[in-house]
């Protein structure tokens, strides 16, 4: 059961400016504004610079984040700017060790990396948000922030957050004492005798997402515990001329000076270099000069990695220095009010290129808690849920990213006689290892807390299936009226992520597998793509109050009285115009071929006709006709009893019971009590 941790309940205040305000329009705060405005929630977003940045940043989107953005109606234009991620070429010295191919994997529709620059992704996620008819607030900067509590004569307390912003008169906000060092997270001096506007917000919720220097995170002296590398690290991007086939793929080169280098090809004909330039002590850390970082020095210091190659620098659009940081903010969340994403609330090595995708992730997990928690369908206390799970899994970031890094810059003479054997043998044995590649994000787990419930009945499950996990993908067949057998093995194929909402525009939902049935129940209140929405408040937004949702649910329970299929035509038909959830009924094969040769043949294809002929998200039935969907979710094909599984609006699974009768569904209806308002 979901409890506050304040002793008082406080209500927001009635004079808030805007529900949410989000504090930085990179990836992760244009993506939580996004999912926010879908959620039929304003919000105000500001941001310092008065222009999308065209630094590169960032290069790859991963599987998981892919998913995330199907999810949220949005992936279509990211594919269209972005290429698959290319494949690895080893090098020691000049000389071609192996060509490793892009690791792939079977796990996702989106089985590969999406090559695409952090300025071109930004651009794509602010189209996508003007396109809602919400705005960026740019050259405004957050000064100062708080929560306040105040109390009514009649004790009512209402709690909101005041947040004071400014904006410069003259120019920007861009201080001419900022550093140009990449990966700081220091906060800038103030600039002398500059005179800026400023403004007072007052908002229900407040979303960090304004960077590693987060002003946030400093005014509320919310510590960042973690280590600065002493490596001295240099990014280029630009144009070259070199012996290397640069362009061809990226390129890991091993030098001969014992340094390291890795190439990206860029879609512009530029490449980007991250160049390892040995060890700083904190001392020459703090005096280098990023003016005197020049295209001749990195040139010299390429080539060197690269000789006897010929390398020469054309032109450059961006030099600098890069601090790699390790840290994570104390906490994720101040007063259950504020809440730190992305940069903000963890910082780590570029390695793996984790580090964008874990904010979006951060902002999607975030979003659909604060929606929910505004328009009365949740407590306050679902929010604690947010640190709980973001938290751990920013700590496995930052220590894997950091694992990366180590072996990459490693050159000691074993571990560089280590790669040289792994860079050789690597394109033989790789094609035939079924590896759960961490870097794609697939295999993030939640732990069990008070959103991810185990059930008594099913305790005791292969991890793999537990509650926590991500809610797996896998093909399905249209079954079409008076036809259980061939034909639908022949018939239109449609994926599970499709019919569970990750690609749809619901969120919210409970898989069903009655012996070898799995459905997935969806609730209608969560993205919605309507155009009118964009304009609604949060008083006219759609969706079931926990009562109906109980209501609606109520004559299930009681009218499930077995695990046969026929139980599944028993869905009421209030259910189904109230369209509280959506549900979709998947049948295993050998379901199908047991019911054509019983003697309930003829009830059976009555049960199945009716499913059939039902509008997609009314009960209609598909056919699992591998099994794999099934084994995917640990679910037994054949003389199973059943499971059902409650899918999160972040495709986590919540909760998961063994069976498919009365108890099975009271046990659902208790869980969703626990979690709903």
């Amino acid at each position: 059961m979901l409890s506050s941790t304040t002793t008082q309940q406080a209500s927001p205040a009635k004079n808030v400016n805007v529900p949410v305000l989000i504090s930085g329009a990179g990836p992760t705060g244009l993506f939580a504004a996004i999912l926010l405005t879908k959620l039929n929630i304003p919000v105000r977003l500001i941001e310092r610079h008065l222009e999308v940045s065209t630094l590169s940043k960032a290069l790859v989107i991963h599987s998981r984040t892919m998913e995330l953005f199907a999810q949220a109606g949005i992936i279509d234009r990211f594919l269209e700017l972005g290429s698959h991620l290319s494949d690895f070429n080893i090098y020691f010295g000049p000389k071609l060790m192996s060509a490793i191919p892009a690791l792939n994997t079977k796990e996702s529709h989106f089985n590969y990396g999406l090559f695409l620059e952090q300025s071109r992704t930004t651009w794509g996620l602010t189209q996508e948000l003007n396109e809602l008819g919400v705005q960026i607030d740019r050259g405004w900067e957050l000064m100062d922030t708080k929560v306040v509590d105040e109390t009514a004569a009649d004790g009512t307390v209402t709690s909101y957050v005041e947040t004071t912003i400014r904006r410069a008169i003259v120019g920007d906000n861009i201080r001419t004492t900022e550093s140009r060092i990449l990966g700081e997270v220091e906060e800038d001096p103030e600039e002398k005798d500059k005179q800026y506007e400023v403004e007072v917000i007052r908002s229900e919720y407040l979303i960090a997402t304004d960077g590693g220097k987060s002003a946030v995170r400093h005014k509320l002296n919310i510590a960042f515990p973690g280590r600065t590398l002493d490596n001295n690290l240099i990014i280029f991007d630009g144009h070259v001329e070199s012996d290397v086939p640069f362009q061809e793929a990226i390129s890991v080169i091993n030098g001969s000076n014992n340094r390291s280098m890795v190439s990206f090809p860029l879609p512009n004909g530029q490449l980007r270099f991250l160049l390892d330039n040995g060890f700083l002590t904190p001392e020459e850390h703090a005096a280098l000069k990023p003016e005197e970082l020049t295209m001749a020095k990195f040139e010299e210091l390429a080539g060197a990695t690269v000789a006897p190659a010929k390398f020469k620098c054309l032109d450059s659009s961006w030099l600098t220095y890069y601090r790699v940081n390790e840290r994570q903010a104390e906490t994720f969340c101040h007063k259950q009010r504020i809440f730190l994403a992305g940069d903000a609330s963890h910082v780590h090595s570029p390695a793996g290129g984790q580090g964008m995708n874990t904010g979006l992730q951060d902002s999607y997990n975030l979003s659909w808690k604060i929606a929910l928690v505004i328009h009365g369908m949740a407590p306050k206390a679902l929010l604690d849920s947010y640190e709980a799970e973001r938290k751990p899994v920013a700590d496995g970031i930052i220590k894997f990213s950091a694992k990366l890094l180590d072996l990459g810059l490693a050159q000691d003479f074993v571990r560089r006689t280590l790669k040289r054997i792994a860079a050789s043998i690597a394109p033989y044995i790789l094609p035939y290892i079924n590896t759960n590649n961490p870097v794609n994000m697939l295999f993030i787990r939640y732990h069990d807390n008070a959103i991810n419930q185990r059930s008594k009945s099913q305790a005791h499950v292969d991890e793999d299936y537990q509650v926590g996990q991500r809610a797996r993908d896998g093909n399905l067949r249209v079954i079409r009226k008076h036809d259980m057998g061939l034909a639908a093995q022949e018939g239109q194929t449609v994926r599970l992520h499709e019919l569970m909402g990750v690609e749809t525009t619901d969120a919210f939902g409970l898989a069903k597998s009655i012996e070898e049935h799995l459905s997935a129940w969806r609730s209608k209140w969560a993205y919605k793509t309507r155009p009118q929405i964009v304009k609604s408040t949060a008083s006219t937004v759609p969706g079931p109050t926990t009562p109906e949702i109980k209501s609606t649910l109520s004559p299930t329970l009681s009218s499930v009285t077995s695990s046969s299929v026929s139980s599944l035509a028993a869905i009421p038909h209030a259910l189904r115009a109230d369209k509280a959830f959506m549900v979709h009924t998947i049948a295993s094969d050998c379901s199908v071929s047991s019911a054509k040769n019983s003697d309930n043949m003829v009830s059976t294809n009555a049960t199945t006709d009716r499913l059939a002929d039902n509008k997609p998200g009314e009960g209609k039935i598909y056919l699992d006709h591998q099994g794999v969907v099934h084994q995917k979710y640990g679910v037994a094909g054949k003389h199973g009893p059943g499971t059902i599984l409650v899918v999160r609006p972040d495709s986590y699974i919540g909760y998961r019971v063994l069976g498919a009768g009365p108890s099975a569904w009271e046990e659902v209806d208790r869980y969703l009590e626990s979690i709903l308002a």
